[in-house]
């Protein structure tokens, strides 16, 4: 596979795409070129990024879905505020073993979710093409598509097409008939109310996270220095070590709100339902900014405050004055840069032990606090004789 950096043109990686297209054989090289922090994507804009995947994820429904690129499907359904990388993820779904294709149901549903008043016009029938589109779509109607293709595998997601049908009346003509043909193919009645999506249990698997190994030790952690909300300064061991420590990843200039503004309201959640079990003392919370030279203590407090943190001494949060780089290695961090800013990130929340070193991770997609609880509690289980 040819070295892919910033300096290729996007046009020589939609060759590439196309080619491997051709010979499903290749299709693993599609899978690296999905990686948040690939060398790709070094200081290109966040739209460009967008772009390059949603083709690439397109291109999988052609040669066949490798397990190693699931995750970023799953992922551009769940937490894709653009329709093109949504229509992507979608059409690759179709190219899934079907006996595990149901599994993915729940995403699916969630990109219904997230489309509704927000789908647009998509063409992937090259990487640049030009309006009027030959085959236009739309990222609603490939998802519709997709949940069709399943059939009564997919009948759970009845209730949130109800949903969409009922507020249906401004759907484009292709999408409401695309609607119905989904309504035909799952076996289930497009004229019955709408039930809570509760009820389907598309949402139940949620985030159960996934352990982590013990990073390597390293012997600059010293020099990882934290300056948090209010101004104070600290070293990572400092405030990390200790106790455990649920820390959540974020910046103050992201614009999907289901990362970054969801990921700092579901902390001020956990913090909740800590106080509640009588844990607040017993575990840390910390939220650590990706964009450190922009957002400075007054950006992290108006932040955090915004969306129900209450910061305390146990509460906090930092971003990294020194040892950024130490930081992102530590704990792998899913990030990439533009020009100015990050240009892409996946979701990620750790839990970490009294020494500070990740041991649950919760990554990629939604994350519900109450199974970071639950990791949290066995966490001190574990701990308690020694405590």
């Amino acid at each position: 596979m040819t070295t892919l950096d910033r300096s290729t043109p996007e046009a020589d990686v939609a060759a590439l795409v196309d080619a491997v297209r051709r010979a499903p054989e290749r299709r693993d090289e599609l899978v690296a070129l999905l990686a948040d922090d690939a060398p790709l994507h070094d200081g290109r804009t966040s739209a460009e990024v967008t772009r390059l995947r949603g083709y690439a994820l397109a291109a999988l429904g052609d040669t066949g879905l490798p397990a190693a690129a699931l995750p970023y499907v799953i992922e551009a359904l769940e937490t894709g505020d653009m329709p093109y990388e949504v229509a992507g993820g979608a059409i690759a779904v179709r190219a899934m073993d079907p006996r595990a294709a149901p599994a993915i149901v729940p995403s699916l549903v969630r990109a219904v979710e997230g489309l509704r008043g927000a789908d647009a016009t998509v063409s992937f029938e090259r990487y640049d093409p030009r309006w009027p589109y030959e085959r236009p779509t739309t990222a609603l109607t490939e998802v519709l598509h997709t949940l069709a293709a399943l059939g009564a595998q997919a009948a759970r997601a009845a209730p949130e097409l109800q949903r969409l049908l009922s507020n249906g009346n401004g759907l484009p003509a292709t999408v409401a008939a695309a609607l119905r043909s989904t309504f035909e193919a799952i076996g289930a009645d497009p004229d019955a109310a709408p039930r809570a999506v509760a009820e389907t249990c598309c949402h139940a698997a949620g985030n159960a996270g996934h352990p982590v190994e013990r990073p390597e030790a390293a012997d600059d952690d010293a020099e990882v220095v934290l300056e948090d909300q209010d101004g104070r300064v600290e070293t990572f061991a400092e405030f990390f070590c200790g106790r455990p420590t649920v820390i959540a990843f974020f910046y103050t200039r992201c614009e999907n709100a289901v990362k970054c503004s969801l990921t700092v309201a579901s902390l001020a959640r956990l913090q909740a339902l800590l106080a509640e079990r009588g844990l607040a003392r017993a575990v840390r919370l910390a939220a650590v900014t990706y964009d450190p030279d922009f957002d400075i203590p007054q950006r992290l407090r108006r932040y955090g405050a915004d969306r129900g943190v209450v910061f305390g001494p146990d509460v906090r949060a930092f971003r990294a004055i020194r040892g950024f780089g130490e930081l992102r290695r530590r704990f792998g961090l899913g990030v990439g840069y533009g020009p100015s800013t990050v240009n892409r990130h996946r979701i990620e929340v750790y839990l970490l032990d009294a020494g500070g070193d990740p041991v649950h991770a919760f990554t990629r997609v939604r994350w519900e606090p109450e199974a970071v609880l639950a990791k949290a509690e066995t966490l001190l289980g574990w701990m308690a004789p020694s405590l």
